[in-house]
């Protein structure tokens, strides 16, 4: 390369960099919350740091509206489509909906907590926009590094143990994630996603490139806890601190899944002869959500209850990836988008039962004459995460299972139907445990003669997202202008 033509390229590289300008808003915004940790040891230390983490939220939705632009950036290696600003407003949001938890004061206090949530949403807009598989690892570890610590944060001997469980089971995956890495970067030559299918197609040893492929695979089935890769999770949620939960089981599934998308769309551009890797992602989804749903039945911790419940979930979003089409892309996002609200709503109620020492579902017996509002809320959001009318729930099920049935119809594979048929009889499955709580709210007696109290901001809290459940039933086209 002559020197203009590397002069031209580094200045190219750098006038690109302002389309970086919402993650540099979060790095800047981290560092500032680390110097405020500090210089600030106030009585009031933990209300202003979360006070600053709002407003760095603020400033980074503001610099995504400000830093627009569609097409591959920086050589390549990151991208954006037009619904990549919609996904950064909603990591945004959610992100900013579980620092008001209210009982995550004893996080709150400790100053890496705000910075540590950030680095998670950091990691999830590089995963929605890389195109080049190094960069992927390095965000998708950022992510994953983060959440092991905030497992911890609990300050308890179980959330320490269930960090560690994490750490070693996520080390084993990176390190079979790496290893398919360095097998698809020996291969093709390359790790940039548009030069990878054109690379592949000249390999003459397809064995090699299936089996990179599954290592990588692996590495993602475990960020997304698909069984059999799901053994940390119900640990994991409920050791936890229920806010860094909440934003672990919504945003990093829902980016990895975006990437993920985009990835197997190049396997289909392929002449190679590759293992078929739809029947493949059709029984790890069928095996996740008799597993999740199954094991969910037997639970009385709503918090383990909630985390075989997300392993469930998780296999109904990857029907989006096995269509493999348009419309069953925009089902899943419209799936992921309220999944992420019905799960930031019912954890805000989890987390208001710990704060008052109530940790089993059993433990409600008779709790919804005390505060009905809540108590109606919460039927909502349960109601919705079954798929039932009138909720988003049931308009985000209805959108994946119609893009899987269109394309049985096209293509008339048998494992199409029967991943339709059984992700049917699933949801039936989850009535019996998500209207447990109802159940034990409403219709079950108590002699506690306890009061509890709910205050107005988790009403509030609660009623909003029940609200935005049931508009994403009522207004599911405006959601799908939104994000398309």
């Amino acid at each position: 390369m002559k020197q203009s033509e590397f002069i031209a390229y580094i200045t190219t590289l750098i006038g690109e960099f302002g389309y970086l300008l919402p993650e540099m808003t979060l790095i800047a915004g981290s560092l500032f919350l680390v110097v405020l940790d500090l210089l600030y040891k106030g009585t009031a230390a933990a209300t202003v740091r979360t006070l600053a983490t709002l407003v760095v939220l603020a400033a980074t939705s503001l610099a995504i509206d400000a830093a627009p632009i569609e097409g591959a950036y920086l050589n390549g290696v990151l991208a954006q489509t037009a619904v990549t600003p919609t996904l950064k407003y909603f990591f945004v949001l959610m992100t900013a909906a579980v620092l008001l938890y209210p009982n995550s004061r004893v996080q709150r206090r400790t100053g890496e907590y705000q910075y540590l949530i950030l680095m998670v949403l950091l990691g999830t807009f590089f995963l929605i926009q890389a195109q080049n598989l190094l960069l992927f690892y390095v965000a998708l570890e950022l992510v994953s590094i983060t959440s092991y610590v905030l497992i911890a944060f609990s300050f308890q001997r179980k959330g320490f143990e269930a960090g560690i469980k994490y750490l070693l089971f996520g080390a084993m995956s990176s390190g079979l994630m790496l290893y398919g890495l360095s097998l698809i970067y020996g291969l093709s030559g390359s790790l940039d996603l548009a030069v990878i299918p054109q690379m592949v197609a000249q390999s003459s040893d397809p064995a090699w490139l299936n089996l990179a492929l599954m290592l990588f695979f692996v590495g993602i089935f475990f960020k997304l806890a698909l069984v059999p890769f799901h053994i940390w999770s119900p640990d994991a949620y409920e050791a936890g601190p229920t806010a860094a939960i909440a934003l672990i089981s919504v945003l990093p599934k829902v980016a990895i899944l975006v990437f993920f998308y985009q990835f197997t769309q190049l396997l289909d551009t392929t002449d190679v002869e590759l293992f078929n890797w739809q029947y493949a992602l059709s029984i790890l989804a069928i095996g996740s959500m008799f597993v999740g749903n199954l094991s969910a039945l037997r639970q009385n911790n709503a918090k383990r209850m909630m985390a075989y419940s997300s392993i469930a979930h998780a296999g109904t979003l990857l029907i989006g990836v096995i269509v493999g089409t348009a419309f069953g892309y925009e089902a899943m996002l419209f799936y992921a988008v309220v999944y992420g609200v019905m799960n930031v709503g019912v954890f805000y109620f989890i987390d208001w039962m710990e704060k008052n020492e109530l940790e089993n579902i059993s433990d409600l017996a008779g709790l919804g004459r005390q505060f009905p509002a809540a108590g109606v809320c919460m039927t909502v959001l349960l109601v919705s995460l079954v798929g039932l009318p009138p909720t988003g729930g049931f308009s985000a099920k209805l959108l994946v299972f119609s893009s899987l049935w269109d394309v049985y119809l096209q293509s008339a594979d048998s494992y199409l139907l029967w991943l339709f048929a059984l992700g049917i009889l699933n949801s039936a499955i989850s009535l019996f445990y998500y209207l447990k709580i109802p159940y034990y709210l409403f219709l079950k007696t108590t002699n506690s003669t306890q009061r509890y109290r709910v205050g107005a901001v988790s009403v509030v809290f609660l009623a909003c997202t029940a609200l935005l459940v049931l508009a994403t039933f009522f207004m599911a086209d405006l959601l799908l202008e939104m994000l398309f």
